[in-house]
């Protein structure tokens, strides 16, 4: 390896290593103080409903997932810039003012959100809300190999679920779902974590889709086989081809790589799309960060919450 080449994986390591410590300390002061990852405006979380009951032993748990997706996505691309003007806190602070969810992206997850609380009343599940007193759950510090810091503030948000007397938590995405059964693992917890679509009973949809699986749902566990059941019972389609969809074959979406580098991350996303879009030009996702890393490339692509009603 030339001197050169070697010199620019040096830099190119540091400028990793520094844009990582940026992320860990922006998130962690960000959970620590507000429970949310970004400085964000709280009060666009919870506005999606006002008729749920506040609390319980049951309530559902958005996690901020499919609120803030756009969120996420826009400070992924300004981490650089955080961590060239040197990582502060502060600095990244005032993301809140000028990082803004996209409004559309914002009423498409209230949508979804109310649409999925409907489903499980028509359920027979009754569930309750924390509002403004719900934390996001950390699992951005999961799949980026912070641990320490994730059971750290893993510990608090079950603290926090423990006062509020909730016994179960239903989980609407795979982000959130993964990283609740492991802080259920790691602390020996006693409270329930069941996935949404695991729950549902009385539904119907239609329409013809290629299914994008999660990675969290088809290689961790068994809610892609449940969705293909549920598109089964509902009257939609999902067309499948063993070399895009399969679960050994089907790739990612590329939107875990989104903080650490958006070009390969966005390159990913590229790829997966002309491969869905090689089976049909209506793509099927279930996670809202699925979504946002596959939106540049494909203009029909809806969640299964909005196919089933």
């Amino acid at each position: 390896m030339s001197g050169e080449n070697k010199g620019s994986q040096e830099r190119s390591g540091r400028l990793l290593f520094q844009q990582l410590e940026t992320i860990r300390g922006v998130m962690m002061d960000s959970l620590l103080k507000n429970y949310v990852p970004f400085p964000i405006d709280r009060s666009l979380c919870s506005a999606w409903t006002n008729t749920l009951r506040k609390g319980g032993e049951t309530v559902i748990y958005t996690s901020f997932m499919y609120q803030l997706s756009s969120i996420f996505r826009a400070y992924e691309k300004h981490l650089s810039t955080f961590t060239r003007m040197g990582g502060s806190t502060k600095l990244a602070s005032l993301g809140k003012f000028f990082i803004k969810p996209d409004k559309d992206d914002l009423r498409r997850g209230y949508r979804i959100l109310s649409n999925i609380s409907d489903l499980l009343s028509k359920s027979g599940i009754d569930h309750g809300y924390l509002y403004d007193d719900e934390p996001y759950s950390g699992g951005l510090l999961l799949e980026l190999g912070m641990l320490d810091e994730f059971w750290e503030y893993g510990e608090m948000v079950l603290k926090i679920m423990k006062d509020h007397g909730v016994k179960r938590v239903i989980t609407v995405d795979p982000h959130t779902t993964n990283a609740m059964n492991r802080l259920k693992e790691h602390f020996a917890g006693d409270i329930e974590v069941d996935n949404y679509l695991t729950l549902i009973q009385n539904y119907s949809g239609d329409g013809k889709f290629v299914f994008h699986d999660p990675c969290l749902y088809s290689r961790y566990n068994t809610i892609g086989n449940r969705i293909r059941e549920i598109a089964g019972t509902a009257g939609f389609e999902l067309i499948e081809n063993r070399m895009v969809t399969s679960r050994d074959l089907g790739t990612c979406c590329g939107g875990p790589l989104g903080p650490v580098n958006m070009e390969l991350s966005d390159s990913i996303a590229k790829y997966r799309a002309q491969k869905l879009l090689s089976v049909s030009q209506n793509v099927m996702v279930a996670c809202p960060l699925c979504y946002q890393n596959l939106k540049p490339y494909v203009s029909n692509m809806k969640d299964v919450a909005e196919v089933i009603a």
